[in-house]
């Protein structure tokens, strides 16, 4: 058996952890460990009536195989309640990735947050082990926090929720790790989701399936991808988007990326893979790759204002989106709330609301850029020294609300190109106009508490002019409710924040402009 070594890969910092990379020189790493990295994930809620699905995900046992006996799950709530089930798998585990999902039935708990424990039981070489949630070293393998909902996701008649930005199994490489499509799909239906797009990276899609230092030419990964989720998508009450996020240059020359989904023709873009050591060109700009796109597909720029951290500036040609690189007319919109309503948020909430004074009604998206972690992210805090935890960028959590009925990826794409769509952490809004009359519907739960405020904006003879500010959960008690109020503008925009009783904030964001007939949620 020997160790892993990639000498002509590149470890950056911030990324999935993957314990079996060591430097070729120096080989030393504090987290590497004699076993398969071992991963126990859930969803971080679960619609009323749900069982939770756990996705227990074993990486690289070909280098270090297992026998694999048992899986316990747990489920405890504030109360003392307690559900548990077992689950007898007994197996050698020899293989580059394998994964098995686990139905845990929380029904009987009451609503709200539930640690649910997963432990696996195995022998690595005759030797007992039992690993709970993750066998990362210096983690805390804490339980996992599931919120167990009593009411369902809030959307309105005709809308769905989704997520626009997730990464799967078919992009693995050294720093790079997603989840199963039908683990991605179980964990959507769970959180309330009907649609989810997967946005492998471009620099893994064009790799040999069990090699990522070779592509292939004949796109076996790319090919797969699609049909896979074109199976598991018929009948479904979750459809998957097959795409991709491609690595572009942009008006400076540096690498930024690009989701693309619908498009037949794969984009290659390899600028900041860090397969080949100093090659930080990509192949395409934003503007070649934009004109080489279906009419049908659907582009958006990701997260496009996150500052690049000054080690991927330097070794692999990072940037961000400019303005100019914002403008392009074929680009569908910005994604920019990226997991969290972080400052990167802030700017990119900035400079659209710059954009649309100045008469450029672009769409913004919503999106985790989840790696799995669909409960918890496990990223390199200091290569080959640390790991660290955290619960940003949750699949799922940050998601984009679109009106739509259609349960076929082309209808969905349509919509989010030309409908009203919302971006939201939890409560719903609903824009409309008619005959200069325009109506904010909103709605909450329990879940993501009560109305704090809700501002109203419309573009009045080219200027955005506030029409209802700062109204308050006096004047807006119930759960749902409206708000009337004359509109004659380009557009009309609102922004609603909830409050739960534990101080937690939530928010919902939409638009609705004169091209677009109904509503936003």
């Amino acid at each position: 058996m020997t160790d892993l070594l990639l000498p002509t890969t590149l470890p950056l910092f911030g990324l999935y952890a993957e314990t079996h990379y060591r430097f070729p020189l120096i080989p030393f790493s504090r987290y590497y460990r004699r076993e398969p990295e071992i991963i126990f994930d859930a969803p971080h809620r679960v619609q009323p009536g749900l069982p939770l699905p756990v996705t227990l995900m074993i990486k690289d046992a070909h280098l270090f195989p297992i026998d694999l006996e048992e899986v316990i799950l747990t489920g405890v709530s504030p109360d003392g309640g307690k559900v548990s089930a077992r689950f007898a798998i007994n197996r050698p585990m020899d293989c580059v990735f394998w994964y098995g999902i686990y139905n845990l039935d929380i029904s009987t708990l009451p609503p709200g947050l539930v640690l649910v424990d997963c432990a696996l039981s195995f022998k690595n070489r005759g030797r007992q082990r039992i690993v709970h949630n993750d066998n990362h070293v210096g983690l805390s393998h804490a339980p996992m926090q599931v919120y167990r909902a009593d009411d369902p996701l809030p959307l309105f008649p005709g809308w769905q929720a989704g997520e626009l930005h997730c990464h799967t199994s078919y992009g693995p490489d050294y720093v790079e790790f997603g989840a199963p499509l039908e683990a991605i799909q179980r964990t959507s239906e769970s959180i309330g989701l009907g649609w989810a797009a997967l946005t492998d990276h471009s620099y893994n899609l064009d790799d040999l399936p069990n090699d990522y230092l070779r592509q292939d030419p004949d796109l076996l990964k790319w090919r797969l991808l699609h049909e896979e989720a074109e199976h598991l998508s018929k009948g479904a009450s979750v459809t998957l988007l097959p795409g991709e996020e491609v690595t572009v240059r942009n008006s400076k020359g540096r690498n930024v990326h690009l989701i693309i989904l619908g498009n037949e023709e794969f984009l290659h873009g390899s600028g900041d893979g860090a397969e080949k050591w100093f090659r930080t060109r990509s192949e395409l700009s934003i503007k070649e790759a934009l004109t080489r796109i279906s009419e049908g597909s659907f582009a958006v720029a990701a997260h496009p204002l996150v500052p690049t951290p000054p080690l991927e500036w330097l070794l692999v040609g990072r940037g961000i989106w400019s303005p100019e690189d914002l403008a392009h007319p074929r680009l569908d919109g910005w994604q920019i709330a990226n997991g969290s309503w972080s400052v990167d948020f802030a700017r990119g909430y900035k400079l659209w609301q710059e954009k649309l004074n100045e008469g450029r009604l672009t769409p913004i998206f919503a999106g985790n850029d989840a790696h799995g972690n669909f409960n918890c992210f496990r990223q390199v805090r200091l290569p080959m020294v640390s790991l660290w935890e955290h619960n940003r960028n949750l699949f799922g959590k940050f998601r984009t609300l679109v009106k739509t009925d259609s349960r076929e990826v082309v209808g969905i794409l349509e919509a989010l190109k030309h409908a009203p769509v919302v971006i939201s952490d939890g409560p719903a809004i609903e824009l409309s106009i008619e005959a200069g009359i325009g109506a904010v519907r909103w709605k909450t739960t329990t879940e993501f508490g009560a109305v704090q405020s809700l501002n109203i904006f419309a573009a009045i003879d080219g200027k955005e002019t506030a029409i209802a500010h700062g109204l308050s959960s006096t004047q807006l008690s119930s759960s749902s409710g409206q708000a009337i109020f004359p509109s004659n503008g380009r557009y009309i925009r609102a922004e609603l924040i909830t409050e739960t009783k534990s101080g937690s904030h939530f928010r919902a964001i939409g638009i609705l402009t004169s091209t677009q007939n109904s509503s936003v949620t």
